[in-house]
């Protein structure tokens, strides 16, 4: 009997360690998708094995934090996506363009898109998440 699992989506604010792992260095190159990476990863210190259980459920498709205003990047971590949201709010630090990470879900067949949306309404780094 084949058993269909929901495909899931994990949102948290600050990014696990496995972000660092993955984090383009520079600039943002394939396979990681983005436009803006212009700080370091400020990963959460305890993060008690959770990614060692994300990566091993085949129903979680990506993992997508805040956090870091300054990332607006995706990077393939095993089977599953880490994606940044970048700086989308007036308040906080920096003064890099605002945006949003835009999702995209679609049933049958399943897929996700995600894009950033800036402010001013262009899109860039579109990226297909399954």
């Amino acid at each position: 009997m084949l058993l269909y699992r929901v495909p899931e989506l994990i949102f948290w604010h600050i990014p696990s360690k496995a972000y660092k792992k993955v984090a383009p260095k520079f600039r943002i190159h394939k396979p990681c998708v983005g436009s803006i990476n212009k700080e370091k990863v400020a990963a959460q210190e305890a993060e008690m094995g959770i990614m060692k259980i994300l990566v091993k459920r085949p129903s979680v498709k990506a993992v997508f934090v805040g956090h870091n205003h300054g990332l607006d990047w995706c990077c393939p971590y095993g089977q599953l996506w880490l994606c940044f949201a970048r700086h989308t709010g007036y308040g906080g630090y920096g003064n890099w363009a605002r945006g949003s990470r835009i999702l995209e879900i679609n049933e049958k067949p399943f897929s996700i898109s995600s894009w950033i949306r800036m402010e001013d309404g262009s899109v860039h780094s579109e990226v297909i998440l399954s």
